[in-house]
C-alpha cells in the first residue's frame, strides 16, 4: 500500500504535518472516477483510477479540514497575481466518468467544496468502456505496453482495442462509463465547473497539426452546445504535453491547462502547465496526506 510504514513514520514524527503548514505552493488534485464500493477482482476497470465511495469521503473531509479549497479559476488568479496560495487547494477530475457525476459530486455540493470535471467531448455522445478500461489492457498493463500504447498507438482507442484484440464487453455499469450530456448539464447548472479534455483522448504530442488543432479547439464549442457553459481550462490526455501543445492549447483560448507533473504550485508557474497530485485509488490515508503536502511519491 504504497509504502505505508514509511509515510506512517513521517505522520508520526511530525513531518509531514510541517510540510503542509511551510509549503508554499497551491495543491491541485486530479482524480478520474468514484465507485459505490472496491471490487476487488474486476471483470474490466483500471484499478487505479477507480476510487470506492468511502474513500473518497475520507479524503473530501480531510481536505475540507486541511486546506481551503477553492475553484480552480480562483487558484489560478492568485498564482497569476503573486498573491499568497499557502494552504489552498483544488479538486479536479479527468475523463468524465459517470461515477464522478453520479458519486462524487454530490457529496463534494454537500461538503460545500468546488471542483473541475475535464470531459472528453466526443464520449458522451455515444458511451463507450474507455480503452484503459478493457480487460484486455487493464489486467495486462505493464509499463512498456502502455508506453506503446499511448506512443507508437497515439492512445488512439479504435487502434488500441485492435492492437489487443479487445472483444466486447456487457454489461458494464454506468459508473465505468462516461457520463452523458443531460449529467453533465446538471452538474454545470449546479456550479460544477465544466473543463475540455481533447475529443478523443488521443496523445496530443503524437498528432499532426490539423488533429491537434481539432482536438483542442472543438470541446469547447461541444461542451458549450450541450452543457450550456465554455470551459475555461483544459486538461492535457495521459498527462502527455510539450511546448508545441501548450501553445496550440493557448491559441484555442484557453485559461489555463492541468498537466499531471507531479508537485504544488507557486506564483510564477505558466498557467498552462499547472502541476497535479494524481490520487490513485489504492493509496493509504497517509500516504496521501503526505503526497498533498508535496513530499514526493515513494514506494518503499
Amino acid at each position: 500500500m504504497l509504502g505505508d510504514l514509511y509515510y506512517d513514520t513521517l505522520h508520526n514524527v511530525g513531518i509531514t504535518t510541517l510540510a503542509r503548514r511551510i509549503r508554499p505552493g497551491a495543491l491541485v488534485l486530479c482524480y478520474h472516477n468514484v465507485v459505490p464500493r472496491p471490487v476487488r477482482v474486476p471483470p474490466f476497470g483500471d484499478p487505479a483510477l477507480h476510487l470506492p465511495l468511502e474513500q473518497f469521503t475520507a479524503q473530501a473531509h480531510w481536505l475540507k479540514d486541511h486546506y481551503t479549497v477553492v475553484p480552480l479559476r480562483d487558484l489560478v488568479a492568485r498564482l497569476a497575481t503573486g498573491a499568497s496560495v499557502r494552504g489552498l487547494a483544488a479538486i479536479t477530475f479527468d475523463d468524465g466518468y459517470g461515477g464522478a457525476f453520479a458519486f462524487a459530486w454530490p457529496l463534494l455540493q454537500k461538503l460545500g467544496l468546488p471542483a473541475t470535471m475535464f470531459i472528453v467531448a466526443g464520449a458522451p455522445s455515444r458511451p463507450a468502456l474507455f480503452w484503459w478500461d478493457h480487460p484486455a489492457v487493464a489486467h495486462a498493463d505493464l509499463p512498456a505496453a502502455r508506453d506503446r500504447l499511448l506512443l507508437s498507438l497515439g492512445g488512439d482507442r479504435d487502434l488500441v482495442l485492435k492492437d489487443v484484440g479487445a472483444a466486447a464487453v456487457p454489461d458494464i455499469p454506468a459508473t465505468h462509463l462516461p457520463a452523458d450530456w443531460s449529467a453533465i448539464a446538471r452538474a454545470a447548472a449546479a456550479g460544477l465547473d465544466i473543463g475540455a479534455h481533447t475529443v478523443t483522448h488521443r496523445t496530443l504530442t503524437r498528432l499532426g497539426d490539423a488533429d491537434l488543432a481539432r482536438e483542442v479547439e472543438e470541446p469547447s464549442e461541444v461542451i458549450e452546445q450541450h452543457a450550456g457553459v465554455r470551459p475555461h481550462f483544459f486538461s492535457y490526455p495521459y498527462g502527455i504535453w510539450d511546448a508545441r501543445v501548450r501553445d496550440a492549447v493557448r491559441r484555442a483560448g484557453y485559461g489555463s491547462a492541468v498537466t499531471l507533473d507531479y508537485g504544488l504550485n507557486t506564483a510564477g508557474i505558466d498557467a498552462c502547465e499547472l502541476r497535479r497530485i494524481n490520487v490513485p485509488a489504492s493509496i493509504s490515508r497517509r500516504a496521501f496526506a503526505a503526497w498533498a503536502a508535496g513530499m514526493h511519491p515513494r514506494r518503499v
